[in-house]
């Protein structure tokens, strides 16, 4: 569990290096709502996580409950990741703080 949880937060440490230079706003959090969960779905088919569907197997948060204007301010945004792995039969959830441009793109 404990490899699984890093090889995911740094995927998406990797994944999302784009968005240091774009403005931070609703736009680019749907964006990182995509890809990330569109990452997090290939370890659901591949039998990673427990659930029959992806809602049950793991969620994408990034949003302005989120993210907050400290943060929107400080060129951070922050995407919460939820997933279900095997074993532990828990959820694990991370939060993974990514850098971004200012609110103005700055």
């Amino acid at each position: 569990m404990r490899r699984l949880s890093l090889f995911i937060e740094e995927s998406i440490d990797e994944g999302t290096q784009w968005a240091a230079v774009e403005p931070n706003g609703e736009a680019m959090w749907a964006e990182l709502r995509r890809l990330v969960s569109t990452f997090l779905h290939e370890p659901f088919r591949a039998g990673a996580f427990q659930g029959g569907a992806p809602r049950e197997a793991y969620f994408v948060k990034c949003d302005a409950q989120t993210t907050k204007a400290r943060e929107i301010e400080a060129g951070q945004t922050k995407v919460v990741v939820g997933f279900a792995p095997l074993k532990p039969a828990e959820f694990v959830v991370l939060e993974v703080m990514v850098k971004t441009a200012g609110p103005d793109g700055e």
